[in-house]
């Protein structure tokens, strides 16, 4: 195996960031390279970094781009292997991860991207809950309708950084500070699977995710998540491409619709109305930018000409 490139984006997160870089530098090997894509405002999480300074195997970069999409294709570009491992700035592995990801990732050949179980530290599940993605089996995606199944995490993911670049990247449009502020992981999953190329959910392999939200932040990030959802399932629709439709209509119909149909069955008092409106303010946006139909990419929608005064100082008629 050659060295194993290990990406990991952050912003304004030094605490947590300590811990996460701390866990992946436990590894015993001289063939891991970590890279920290910094987005932070102040100098906080580069001065956190600064007790790990002699060890080689880190790069830390400061960013001025923002969106994680932005920050995934920089590191991606700097990264010096052929399978790039991420992992987000408020989880932590255990020895020997990041390897056992490549090596994962190596033996599906087929495969572009792969993603392992995140699971949750012990918390108190009456105060609010930790975004996880669990797997009792391996699998093998192969078209997009397997998504119907379950969507990985970014949290614990491998990419074959050649075909990702091959595809333009990440879509800088999509995932946390962009446009579209979340989804950046469902995004690459639809766009690899309608290339030709599979994806592997690997249920041997997990991370550890810190990432505990209260309840009423949960409700704050529904809105922003489903918004996104709503934009990526909608992108391969614009696109042309019709098992996209059979998706979109799952997502909605299983995961936004029906929890609040069901709390009404079950004469309780209905919840969920954000990802409803979500899905359908995301979707109607997600349509209506335009797509770049062989990369997948959203392309930057075009701003109006400024007016410019006319003679006597009043605006020119457009």
């Amino acid at each position: 195996m050659d060295v194993v490139s290990v990406l990991v984006c952050t912003q304004n997160r030094a605490d947590s960031l300590i811990r996460t870089v701390q866990s992946l530098l436990r590894s015993d090997s001289d063939q891991i390279e970590l890279i920290v894509i910094d987005q932070s405002d102040g100098p906080l999480s580069e001065q956190a970094l600064a007790v790990f300074k002699a060890d080689r195997r880190l790069r830390h970069v400061r960013s001025a781009a923002r969106g994680k999409g932005a920050a995934l294709n920089e590191g991606l570009r700097l990264a010096r292997g052929t399978i790039v491992v991420c992992t987000d700035d408020d989880c932590e592995a255990q020895p020997g991860w990041a390897p056992a990801m490549a090596r994962a990732l190596e033996e599906q050949p087929t495969a572009a991207v792969l993603f392992c179980s995140v699971l949750p530290p012990p918390v108190d599940w009456r105060r609010g809950y930790v975004p996880t993605y669990q797997r009792q089996h391996s699998r093998l995606l192969r078209t997009l309708l397997d998504t119907c199944a379950g969507h990985g995490m970014g949290a614990g993911m491998a990419v074959r950084r050649d075909v990702v670049m091959a595809l333009g990247g990440f879509d800088e449009a999509v995932g946390p500070g962009a446009r579209f502020p979340s989804g950046d992981d469902w995004d690459i999953t639809h766009r690899v699977l309608l290339s030709g190329w599979n994806v592997y959910e690997a249920a041997h392999l997990s991370i550890l995710h810190h990432g505990f939200r209260t309840f009423e932040q949960g409700r704050k990030h529904t809105h922003r998540d489903w918004l996104a959802i709503g934009a990526v399932c909608a992108k391969p629709i614009r696109a042309g491409h019709p098992s996209a439709v059979a998706l979109a209509l799952w997502c909605f119909s299983v995961y936004a619709l029906w929890p609040p149909i069901h709390h009404v069955l079950r004469l309780r008092r209905p919840r969920g109305w954000s990802r409803i409106t979500g899905f359908f303010v995301g979707f109607a946006q997600g349509l209506s930018t335009p797509v770049n139909r062989t990369r997948l990419l959203f392309q930057p929608v075009a701003q109006p000409p400024a007016l410019s005064p006319s003679p006597d100082g009043a605006d020119a008629d457009c």
